[in-house]
């Protein structure tokens, strides 16, 4: 029971250890690019969920085929937010699920597109994974936007 117990123990902690490193490469990436740019408070890129108003403001507009998303900084922590509240009621929770992941590989597939657009549907391809989004966007970290 007990080496069960310090098993959970140590995969907890390194599960912690993990996710704050990719936390700290995500929040230092938006941190330089909001710097580059000149956006204002570049340092809410190291709040949680308030770093995605970083993003958006990185990235302008969004446009999803034929529907230009509005406020694009404050839909993308909002739908965050929604997310967080709705994630465990039934149905509802797994549709905002949903529709939170495709507005974030949207996001992120515009992002690619403004710094590295020839590697943009790669990229976009591997952030289906997750854990490869912070590695890709501290690879954009010191670049300037193509278009």
């Amino acid at each position: 029971m007990y080496q069960f117990l310090a098993l959970l123990g140590f995969f907890i902690f390194f599960f912690f250890a993990i996710s704050l490193v990719l936390y700290v490469f995500m929040a230092y990436a938006l941190y330089r690019m909001a710097v580059r740019q000149g956006l204002e408070n570049p340092w809410v890129a190291w709040i949680p969920i308030a770093q995605l108003y970083i993003l958006g403001k990185l990235i302008k507009g969004l446009k999803i085929f034929d529907f230009e998303v509005p406020n694009i900084e404050v839909v993308l922590p909002v739908a965050s937010i929604i997310f967080v509240v709705f994630r465990n009621v039934h149905v509802l929770g797994t549709l905002v699920s949903l529709v939170n992941f495709i507005l974030m590989l949207f996001a992120l597939n515009k992002l690619y597109k403004l710094y590295k657009p020839e590697s943009a549907t790669l990229y976009t391809v591997l952030s289906i994974l997750g854990f490869t989004v912070p590695f890709i966007v501290f690879s954009l970290k010191d670049k300037d936007p193509v278009a």
